[in-house]
């Protein structure tokens, strides 16, 4: 006896036999299936899209206002310069904490350059080669700075454009007064003046802008810097690194500022879209719901007869899973390929339309991530499986007796 329940609890009816069943009986009805799918592929298409339009754009606003800085980059000032300096102490200091990776330092003064008759101001910069490297500047024609290099410059395009060359290349060798007043009191002497040669052309920013190596300021005897540059070895301790500078007084910040800003206009912004996305999403789920239960009503007949030849209610509940399980995937996967293919289009037609309006630089709009296509796969099968539960439990329950009378 006991033996005959535990049959009983066992369904009779193998998994492959029940997904062939699903599929014979979707394959059987292809208008109705071809139109459930193709609400499901407009929903999971439209919030696919919408997400992915979402994600391209939050990653290019993301790498437009940050640039090329490292997200474990942390940049430190004091806020009182009177109180607390940023001398050789308070780099020994910083330089000694744990989960420094990289330090560098530079200095900022205004100055200004003659070159030929011309006179601009610009900011002059004295930077050492880890501040250098960290600060990611782009050299469109010579080289960086060395360590070696001695009386030897950067210098930005907005400079070159002020003075009058417009061609970078042509700058290179070029010989330049430059005059840099210093603050009473930072220094031991009161000016530094002399003449330097450019050895690379940068692109930073829209002002004047001119790079040399900071010994040339340490000679000058100056003590205290305009910034400290560091790099935390990991992206997760730059926020415990960055409460430990800031006990110590100084203020701190840090690209990843920006980035948590931006996600979280972004959360808000990609959940408007969502709820764009969701009105085909009800349509989908609407159709989806209809094409069960008619199937249900259809085969009410055959659901009873296979209970009557073995058929265990579970069974009959696991066939239309089964199906809303087949048709959600199938759906899924059509409209996030649907989607992509969209995007990938628009992303060269939009790439184009930049480049003809003089933007050289390729961007991307749609962002396709692997956790969204599965997610928003795992989505659809969790919708097919709460849109399925009453027509399934309603199968499960049919009696075979009352069911074999239809006619």
């Amino acid at each position: 006896m006991a033996e005959q329940e535990k049959k009983a609890k066992k369904g009779s009816i193998s998994f492959r036999v029940l997904t062939h069943i699903a599929f014979r009986n979707l394959v059987n009805k292809k208008l109705r299936t071809f139109l459930t799918i193709f609400g499901v592929v407009i929903g999971i298409g439209a919030i696919f899209f919408l997400l992915s339009f979402g994600l391209g754009l939050q990653n290019l606003v993301t790498s437009q206002i940050i640039g090329n800085q490292s997200i474990k980059s942390i940049d430190i000032s004091t806020p009182n310069s009177r109180i607390l300096k940023l001398d050789q102490d308070s780099f020994n200091k910083v330089k000694n904490l744990p989960h420094v990776g990289t330090i560098g330092a530079s200095y900022s003064f205004p100055g200004s350059l003659k070159l030929q008759g011309s006179e601009v101001d610009t900011i002059v910069y004295g930077v050492d080669e880890n501040y250098q490297v960290m600060s990611n500047l782009s050299v469109s024609k010579g080289r960086l700075l060395k360590k070696t290099d001695t009386k030897s410059v950067l210098v930005n395009n907005s400079l070159l454009e002020s003075i009058g060359i417009k061609d970078a290349k042509n700058a290179i060798n070029k010989k330049l007064e430059i005059r840099i007043p210093l603050r009473s009191g930072s220094a031991d002497k009161t000016e530094m003046s002399d003449t330097y040669t450019v050895i690379g052309v940068i692109d930073s920013g829209s002002g004047s802008e001119v790079f040399m190596p900071n010994a040339e300021f340490q000679v000058a005897g100056v003590k205290v810097y305009n910034q400290i540059k560091i790099e935390a070895d990991k992206s997760e301790n730059v926020n415990p690194l960055r409460r430990q500078i800031e006990s110590l007084g100084f203020a701190t910040s840090s690209p990843i500022d920006t980035v948590d800003q931006v996600n979280q206009i972004f959360k808000f912004f990609n959940f408007i879209l969502v709820g764009f996305g969701a009105i085909g999403m009800i349509v989908a789920v609407l159709g989806m719901f209809n094409t069960l239960t008619i199937s249900l009503l259809e085969r009410t007949r055959e659901i009873g007869l296979m209970m009557a030849l073995g058929g265990r209610n579970r069974d009959m509940r696991k066939l239309f899973i089964f199906e809303a399980v087949l048709l959600s995937i199938a759906g899924a996967i059509i409209g996030i390929i649907g989607a992509v293919i969209v995007g990938k289009v628009l992303n060269v037609i939009l790439n184009n339309y930049a480049h003809h309006r003089g933007v050289s630089q390729n961007f991307t709009l749609f962002a396709t991530p692997l956790w969204l296509v599965a997610l928003m796969i795992g989505f659809m099968v969790i919708v097919g499986l709460l849109v399925v539960f009453f027509p399934s439990r309603r199968a499960a329950h049919i009696n075979p007796i009352d069911a074999l009378r239809r006619e």
